[in-house]
């Protein structure tokens, strides 16, 4: 039972495109790409972009919902789906639980769980929680531990995703809390989170084995 020669998606944001807030990242550094030897996938698809939310907001038209209706295709044995902290930064609204309003964090998580399931029903759907953010003060983004224009902490999207996604049945792995790399700490940041935010190669191989061990406990495949 591994992940050996699947197929694996990776529907995300600029910490899945491989972002690394220096302007020298990219697929190449990225965790999608240090993931696939690591777990043996036959293939590992990149289908991040820097800045996208997963909810709507009018000054972008590349939030995770609209990709998702729009039609992106993420074929795959395993649908990895890793965002939040843009929407968090950027200050998509909260809303509440049960919520079809993709313009508020509930609505779009809920839209992308039931939208991908029902997409893709066979396939093993998993969603990351955010990983916390050191915040980048220069561009006015806060860190995790202090609320954003809406009022919230970063913990409130990460609970959103992981509330979301029981209600549904659908596995995750909370980066927010379990992630091993902490902005807090000045040695950890200076050698994973080169600006507070976003990953350096070195950060990326870091969450690379820690999403590999979480898709190994979480997905099942007959050897």
């Amino acid at each position: 039972m591994s992940l050996k020669g699947e197929k694996i998606a990776c529907f995300g944001d600029s910490t899945t495109w491989g972002d690394n807030g220096i302007g020298t990242g990219g697929n190449q550094i990225s965790w999608t790409t240090q993931i696939k030897p690591l777990v043996k996938a036959s293939e590992v698809t990149n289908l991040g972009v820097k800045g996208s939310r997963m909810g709507i907001k009018a000054d972008r038209t590349d939030s995770f919902v609209e990709r998702w209706q729009r039609g992106i295709d993420l074929s795959g044995d395993v649908i990895v789906v890793f965002g939040g902290v843009n929407d968090f930064e950027r200050a998509v609204p909260l809303g509440k639980m049960g919520s079809e309003d993709p313009h508020t964090f509930y609505g779009a998580v809920n839209t992308l769980v039931t939208g991908i399931v029902g997409r893709y029903p066979e396939a093993q759907v998993v969603f990351l929680t955010p990983c916390k953010s050191g915040g980048v003060v220069r561009k006015g983004l806060p860190p995790f531990y202090q609320k954003n224009e809406v009022g919230e902490y970063e913990e409130a999207y990460a609970d959103t995703v992981l509330e979301v996604c029981a209600h549904y049945a659908v596995p995750t792995i909370d980066l927010f809390r379990t992630s091993g790399i902490s902005p807090l700490i000045p040695e950890q940041q200076k050698l994973y989170m080169p600006d507070g935010l976003h990953y350096s190669c070195a950060g990326y191989g870091r969450l690379a084995h820690r999403i590999a061990a979480g898709l190994n406990a979480l997905t099942y495949f007959e050897d």
